[in-house]
């Protein structure tokens, strides 16, 4: 016996038929859906490996800018003035569609650097820090909307690929296996009518 519990009528077949042909339809297209996901998370597997790299050297070369810095000014003094100093850079947020996602894309303009007055002088040294870090920003946005990215192409693929395990693996097969019981009682029942008329009809002949 299947595991769908149906009245083995014509109508009974019809709906399982049409549901099949629903749940064939959207497992080829889920497969769609998988293949392009699985196509967008290696193509940015492959720019985050780049933007890694270049955010690693970048912050490298700020973090030896940095203890230049310390060591000519102080690491306290670096601190203080380093406080003083305003957001120099603009946020910008974007988004795009791809197969009913909303991948974030995080932009960061730089603005011109403004002088700052504080108790500490600077040094060429801090200078250099200073202009390291808005390098570093712009690698940091960078690599955040890839990542981003990344995950959510990520949870989207789990979630398709449980779909497509639950109607290649349950659905599928159990309307497959439903659909031939009750075409086989069908036929039986129509086999069974047909004896049944014929035995009718021989009776009534031999009177």
């Amino acid at each position: 016996m299947p595991k769908i519990e149906l009245p083995p009528t014509k109508s009974s077949l019809r709906k399982i038929k049409e549901d099949l042909a629903f749940a064939y339809e959207g497992y080829d297209l889920l497969n769609q859906k998988r293949e392009i996901l699985a196509i967008e998370i290696v193509k940015h597997i492959s720019e985050i490996k780049r933007v890694e790299a270049n955010l690693l050297n970048a912050l490298d070369e700020l973090y030896r800018a940095y203890r230049l810095s310390a060591v000519d000014m102080g690491s306290d003094a670096v601190t203080m003035k380093s406080c003083c100093e305003k957001r120099g850079y603009f946020f910008h947020i974007s988004t795009t569609k791809l197969l009913g996602l909303k991948l974030t894309g995080i932009r960061l303009s730089l603005k011109r650097p403004r002088l700052t007055c504080s108790l500490n002088q600077t040094s060429a040294t801090y200078d250099k820090a200073k202009r390291q870090s808005r390098k570093v920003l712009l690698e940091l946005g960078e690599y955040a909307t890839i990542t981003k990215a990344i995950v959510m192409l990520s949870r989207e693929m789990k979630k398709v690929q449980r779909r497509v395990n639950a109607l290649e693996k349950i659905f599928i097969p159990q309307h497959e296996e439903a659909k031939k019981y009750i075409s086989d009682r069908i036929e039986e029942m129509e086999r069974e009518e047909v004896f049944v008329k014929k035995l009718i009809r021989q009776r009534a002949s031999d009177r």
